[in-house]
C-alpha cells in the first residue's frame, strides 16, 4: 500500500510539477540532439568580435544527419514559448522562388520582445530589437513562422546575415546542398536568448565550400539587455570598440538589384527580397556604381 502511495505521488509530481521540465527537455532535443555546446564556456562579449568560433569551427552534425535530401524542420516551442532549434538541408529547392514575396511578420511577438528606440543604434530604424529568423527567408522561404523567429539585437541580426549570404551565394553558385542549423541559446528561464549557435556544412564537397560553427552574441553596442524580460537601457559601452563580423567572409562591398538598379549594403534586410536573377554582388565603389546608373537604396543608405 505504501509503495502504491509513493508511486501515485511520483506520478502526480511528473504530471503537474514536472511537466515544464519534461516539456522543455523534449523540445530542446529536437534538431539539436547532436550538439555538444556549453554556454558557460563562452567568454563574455568585449566588443572585439560579434562571435566566437566553436569546436574548432567544425559543426556538430553526425554522419546520420548529413543528407542531400532537402528539408527544413523547426523544433517545437518549449514550455516558455521559446524557439528551440531549426535545422535544414538547404538547396535551391528550399530557397524562395523568383516571384515569391516576403509576408509581413509584425504579428509575431517572440519571447523577450520589449522594443525601444535608441539614438545610438545605427542599424535599421534604431530600435533595439529585431524579429530575427533562425533560418533566413532567403535560404528557407520561411517568414512568419513563430518557431523560426527570435528576439535578436540588430547587431546580432546583421552579423548573422554575413554567414547567411555566404551560404546563399555558395548554393546559387554550385547548386550543392548545405546542412544548416541555428539554435538559440537561453540561460535558465530567460526569455531573450544570449545568442545563437550557427552551424553549416556543404555536403557534396565534404565541407570544402562551407564549414563553420560559430556562436553569435545577442548584444547591442551601447545597450544593456535584461534577458529575463527583454527590457533594455542605454550604457554607451562598446560603442567605440564594437566590430562587425570578419569581412573575410565577404568578397563584395554591395548587393545590387539589377532590376530596380538600387545599391544595398550587405546587411540590408531587403536584399532577401531580391530575386536570384536580379541579385548582383559587387566590389565596385559607390561612385563607380552610381556612374553606371545605379542609385543608393533609401532603406539602407549605402
Amino acid at each position: 500500500m505504501k509503495k502504491r502511495i509513493i508511486g501515485l505521488a511520483i506520478l502526480v509530481l511528473i504530471v503537474f510539477g514536472g511537466y515544464n521540465f519534461f516539456q522543455n527537455f523534449s523540445a530542446t532535443g529536437v534538431n539539436s540532439g547532436s550538439i555538444q555546446f556549453t554556454y558557460e564556456e563562452v567568454p563574455n562579449y568585449d566588443g572585439s568580435n560579434p562571435y566566437v568560433v566553436v569546436n574548432d569551427n567544425k559543426p556538430y552534425f553526425t554522419s546520420d544527419e548529413i543528407t542531400k535530401e532537402t528539408y527544413v524542420k523547426f523544433g517545437p516551442l518549449d514550455s516558455l514559448k521559446r524557439v528551440t532549434s531549426a535545422m535544414a538541408c538547404l538547396g535551391t529547392g528550399t530557397m524562395p522562388d523568383e516571384d515569391e514575396k516576403r509576408s509581413d511578420i509584425s504579428s509575431i511577438h517572440p519571447t523577450g520582445w520589449n522594443n525601444v528606440k535608441y539614438d545610438c543604434i545605427q542599424e535599421g530604424d534604431g530600435y533595439c530589437q529585431n524579429r530575427a529568423h533562425c533560418i533566413a527567408w532567403c535560404l528557407s522561404g520561411s517568414n512568419a513562422e513563430k518557431r523560426n523567429l527570435i528576439t535578436g539585437s540588430p547587431y546580432m541580426n546583421s552579423n548573422m546575415n554575413v554567414f547567411e549570404v555566404r551560404v546563399a551565394r555558395y548554393i546559387e553558385r554550385t547548386d550543392n546542398h548545405v546542412m544548416y542549423r541555428v539554435t538559440p541559446i537561453f540561460k535558465g528561464e530567460e526569455l531573450m536568448c544570449r545568442g545563437v549557435l550557427m552551424e553549416a556544412y556543404s555536403v557534396e564537397d565534404n565541407g570544402q565550400g562551407i564549414c563553420f560553427n560559430v556562436f553569435l552574441y545577442n548584444v547591442q553596442p551601447g545597450i544593456s539587455y535584461d534577458y529575463y524580460s527583454g527590457e533594455s537601457k542605454y550604457t554607451g559601452e562598446f560603442l567605440e570598440t564594437a566590430v562587425k563580423a570578419d569581412e573575410g567572409y565577404r568578397d563584395y562591398r554591395y548587393i545590387l538589384n539589377s532590376n530596380s538598379m538600387l545599391i544595398h549594403t550587405p546587411d540590408c534586410e531587403n536584399t532577401g527580397k531580391i530575386g536570384s536573377k536580379n541579385k548582383v554582388y559587387s566590389n565596385a565603389g559607390r561612385d563607380e556604381l552610381i556612374g553606371a546608373g545605379y542609385s543608393p537604396a533609401e532603406c539602407c543608405n549605402p
